[in-house]
């Protein structure tokens, strides 16, 4: 396992500096070579993967800000050389000798992807638009960097009297930092949700809300819109319409017209069902037009209570962080005949991170996972998993990858997570158990290196154990009594599952819309433009002075034209667990065979072939309109 404890900017250059010269002589050895095998690309790919895990990825968690401007820089210099890679026409003309008759079905699938990443990197395009295109990519290299370091880098605090934060359960004052009578409010999730979910004064809400969605809005908005236009141009180049066509092509969707076609079917039964659950959940004498989005998850929250006969403030004590954490590893364990170890560690870059390792029962590792879990000046202020190693080499036999969150913090506050945060942790550690189990001889095709719109379907499924009794009754204990949350209340949380549901998806949906307008053939309208027209879909009225794409890391962090998968993914992911509710939620027989047949191959197999295979049809979205209370 390689030390970040003790890495210096210095031990990191000589890494980077020393990894890219021995993979230089690695492609001059390959071009001189008479014979070419795949595994060659292979042993090159994996050779930046790991770099890029050992150095680029501090620049999004680690403490000293001089090693996350490093790791940034050396994020930069990392993707140009692999773009110079896939540039060299000498070793395009050695793939192109690769002898493919004997190859297996996987083989076939890396042969043909690598061939789609030389074209992508202009082979077969003029010299002139290849030399236009290297300088397209590079730039979006460089603004992606830029735009993700400036949200990291936010500071935006905002400071309330005590009185402006009624609602708030003790604990959770107690969790804020103070200045004077003040109490501080910054953009990192806990605060956030903790005004969003439980604060009864309304214009806190308001002026949080518009300053979480503005973060970065001076520095990011002329980075994002730089941005879809060289896209723009890199797609025209292709001889493609959009980007979002362009970038589709290859994925489940295959192309825009699809992704129209989801929205279209979609959103009218969404926006009937959230005309009646504004009536319903409408409170503090608001009326149903002024319905402002800062109003939204405090309805929710407040109803939820009601259903639940729990208050917010109450409900958090029953999910101290490392009790959920335990017990959801645990419910995988038995579910998918799997044994999860801490392990030291002491090789981690903050002393709040955890090392874990990943285990199939009374059988072989698979894996090592990091968890850094808690929020940090300079850290990564979303949540996700990267990818550190695929394994399979001299330096790192086994993956390793690392979920990144902005939890509730036990180390200076109470450790207490709200319902959500219990949902995503659930959700992120689907993405761990697919980088963990999903197998392959090639690094692009190990655990969730898959097409990007069935990525999140294996993390969209593991929210439905949040909800399901048989589950919450376990990962629920009181911080106090010990005791958990009763069958019956654990039912009636599963039946405020769909509460304000329809309204919080056509949020998401919002979102979707926004990024294929981005991408889509009116990508030169005004960023503001883009924004209130996407915003029209929720049935809420948004105000004028805010733009959160400009703090939409997604946007410049891998989802572009393709945000549209977190909702595709969770139509597939819901049929998957369809056959959980058929045949039992904590079903091993299940669970075992979701495991072989979903995230075992990892990327080797098309998304379509391996949902077909488990579920023994094409998958549908029954489950998901069934789930969400949808008519058909």
């Amino acid at each position: 396992m390689f030390n970040y404890s003790d890495v210096t900017v210095e031990s990191l250059r000589k890494d980077l500096d020393n990894t890219i010269s021995e993979c230089k002589e690695l492609i001059k050895d390959l071009k001189a070579s008479s014979e070419v095998k795949l595994n060659n690309f292979n042993d090159m790919e994996s050779m930046i993967y790991d770099l890029s895990g050992r150095v680029a990825f501090l620049g999004d968690v680690h403490p000293d800000e001089k090693i996350r401007d490093f790791g940034n820089e050396a994020d930069s210099k990392i993707q140009n050389f692999a773009l110079e890679i896939f540039n060299d026409s000498g070793l395009y003309e050695k793939y192109n000798d690769i002898d493919i008759l004997n190859l297996d079905e996987e083989d076939l699938s890396f042969h043909k992807d690598l061939g789609l990443d030389f074209k992508d990197a202009g082979h077969g395009l003029s010299a002139e638009k290849k030399e236009r295109l290297t300088e397209i990519e590079k730039k979006l290299i460089e603004l992606g960097i830029s735009f993700s370091e400036n949200i990291a880098k936010d500071k935006t605090e905002l400071m309330f009297l005590e009185n402006e934060l009624k609602g708030l359960s003790q604990n959770e004052l107690q969790n804020l930092r103070k200045e004077g009578s003040n109490f501080v409010i910054t953009m990192a999730y806990p605060d956030i949700n903790a005004v969003s979910e439980n604060c009864s004064v309304r214009k806190t809400r308001e002026v949080v809300w518009k300053a979480f969605n503005n973060r970065s809005v001076k520095e990011n908005s002329p980075i994002l819109e730089e941005a879809v236009v060289l896209r723009n141009e890199k797609a025209n180049l292709f001889g493609f319409n959009t980007w979002s066509e362009y970038r589709l092509q290859n994925r489940m969707a295959k192309g825009p017209s699809n992704v129209s076609s989801m929205y279209e079917e979609l959103i009218p039964k969404l926006q009937k069902a959230a005309d009646k659950e504004k009536n319903e959940l409408v409170i503090d004498n608001i009326k149903i037009n002024d319905i402002a989005p800062w109003d939204i998850r405090y309805f929710v929250s407040a109803e939820r209570a009601k259903v639940s006969n729990v208050e917010n403030s109450e409900l958090k004590k029953y999910f101290y962080i490392h009790d959920v954490k335990n017990e959801m590893f645990k419910v995988c364990e038995e579910v998918f005949d799997l044994k999860i170890k801490r392990e030291s560690n002491h090789n981690a870059w903050h002393d709040d991170v955890e090392l874990w390792s990943l285990w199939e029962k009374d059988g072989p590792q698979l894996a090592y996972f990091y968890l850094d879990l808690h929020p940090r000046d300079g850290k990564f202020t979303h949540a996700a998993v990267f990818d550190i190693s695929s394994g399979g080499t001299e330096r790192q036999e086994l993956p390793v990858c690392s979920m990144v969150a902005n939890f509730p913090n036990p180390n200076t506050g109470d450790g207490l997570m709200t319902f959500d945060e219990v949902e995503t942790l659930f959700h992120e550690f689907g993405h761990v158990l697919h980088n963990g189990i999903g197998k392959s001889k090639y690094t692009r095709f190990v655990g969730a290196n898959c097409e990007w719109d069935f990525v999140e379907a294996p993390s969209q499924i593991m929210e439905h154990w949040v909800w399901k009794v048989e589950c919450l009754t376990r990962i629920s204990k009181h911080i106090e009594t010990g005791e958990s949350l009763s069958e019956q209340i654990c039912a009636k949380l599963n039946k405020s599952k769909n509460i304000g549901v329809s309204l919080l998806t056509l949020r998401q949906v919002s979102f979707g819309l926004a990024d294929q307008h981005l991408h889509g053939e009116n990508f030169n309208d005004s960023l503001i433009e883009v924004e209130q027209t996407s915003q029209k879909v929720t049935t809420i009225a948004y105000p004028d002075d805010i733009n959160h794409l400009a703090a939409f890391g997604h946007l410049l962090g891998g989802y572009d034209a393709a945000y549209y998968g977190y909702i595709w993914a969770e139509i597939i992911g819901d049929d998957l667990f369809s056959r959980f509710e058929n045949e039992g939620v904590l079903s091993n027989k299940v669970g075992v065979e979701y495991k072989d047949k979903i995230l075992k191959p990892g990327g080797t197999i098309p998304a379509e072939y391996m949902v077909k295979n488990f579920l023994g049809r094409k998958w549908n979205d029954k489950a998901f309109l069934s789930q969400k209370n949808l008519s058909k």
